[in-house]
């Protein structure tokens, strides 16, 4: 990443930006203020962020730390109680991607490969990854996931402050949070903290863990919260950088030429995100009926949106981390095994081959 000077302007703009997030009460308002700066700077060309990976990994891994601190015990002793409407969730979202492709294919001029890895609710890189080996085409499975999760970002800005403002949280999730949150921050505790950053980073690094930088220290914080120990929270400023690097780099996918590609696809892939959206929600309701979990939780646990995006909500808001990563990770495991076999039914079914939408590049 080049020092220029539109870097610090964008640095500023994110600040201030992000400032009047939190004078507006919104989520997490140090991943979207610069999300949202970030991709307006980027289609403008004023200034394309690229952070090293180690660098965005980092800051994963310290938001993944702060994720298990909002395991809760109590909920994950229900899921083999819930085994029954927990497969449903998953299965429930993958139905309706898999809807959203169909409609897509009859409606657009879009392949049968290329419409179903754009709607499954993987994350972006995994399903461009996928559609290289699948024969779609990788740039509009690309531009078809950035437009969901812009869409999805959206709904998360939106719906979570109205969900947490007139909805309260059941006594059942609140019961081990405090104690992490509580916990006197000194060097013994940032020590565990940034071991168990680290452990993340490395699994981001050298493994192939699906959502490995945010699942490995999730999982290390609560077996160690099972022995008694609570090392809490990074200082809000850590938090801070962490977001804003996260923001930066989400935000920074976004450029001009991704959102031409849009401009084809624009109004049938927004109508489809909205009917996934739809499902989300009624999903998020029976959710939080069935297994007991305030709405902001159930609603995390159902959207389709990507890990780190829900991760640094989820965050923000002390969601119940024990469900919504459950149901995130199983999904993207499920999307990575069967999600080819899927894509070459689809094919067969329909019988379209890849389709090049005019405009949409030479």
């Amino acid at each position: 990443m080049r020092l220029n000077p539109r870097l610090f302007l964008l640095l500023g703009a994110s600040v201030a930006l992000a400032l009047v997030f939190r004078a507006l009460h919104l989520p997490a308002a140090w991943f979207f203020a610069p999300f949202v700066a970030a991709a307006v700077f980027a289609v403008k060309g004023w200034q394309v962020v690229k952070l090293p990976r180690p660098y965005y990994l980092v800051a994963q891994a310290m938001i993944g730390t702060a994720l298990g601190a909002g395991f809760s015990p109590s909920t994950l002793k229900q899921l083999p109680e819930h085994w029954v409407i927990f497969a449903f969730a998953v299965v429930f979202i993958l139905l309706t991607s898999l809807l959203n492709g169909w409609i897509l294919t009859r409606c657009t001029k879009l392949d049968a490969a290329t419409s179903f890895l754009g709607t499954m609710p993987g994350g972006a890189g995994e399903m461009t990854v996928m559609s290289e080996s699948l024969r779609a085409d990788t740039r509009l499975v690309t531009v078809m996931q950035f437009a969901r999760l812009l869409l999805i970002l959206g709904s998360l800005i939106v719906l979570t402050p109205v969900l947490q403002h007139f909805f309260q949280r059941p006594a059942t999730t609140q019961e081990s949070i405090p104690l992490a949150i509580e916990a006197v921050f000194n060097w013994q505790n940032a020590g565990i903290l940034a071991l168990l950053a680290f452990a993340g980073w490395c699994a981001g690094m050298w493994t192939r863990i699906p959502a490995g930088t945010f699942l490995v220290p999730t999982l290390f914080y609560f077996l160690i919260r099972v022995e008694g120990v609570y090392p809490g929270r990074w200082p809000a400023p850590v938090f801070a950088v962490a977001y804003v690097i996260m923001g930066l780099q989400v935000g920074g996918r976004f450029d001009r030429a991704t959102f031409e590609m849009i401009k084809g696809i624009a109004l049938p892939v927004c109508g489809t995100t909205l009917l996934l959206l739809t499902g989300s929600f009624a999903l998020a309701l029976i959710l939080a009926y069935k297994m007991n979990l305030d709405p902001v939780s159930a609603y995390l646990a159902a959207t389709p949106g990507g890990m780190d995006s829900v991760a640094a909500v989820a965050n923000e808001l002390h969601g119940d981390t024990a469900v919504i990563l459950a149901v995130h990770l199983v999904r993207l495991l499920c999307v990575l095994i069967v999600g080819p076999w899927l894509v070459r039914g689809g094919e067969k079914w329909f019988g379209k081959g890849v389709v090049e939408l005019s405009g949409s590049g030479n």
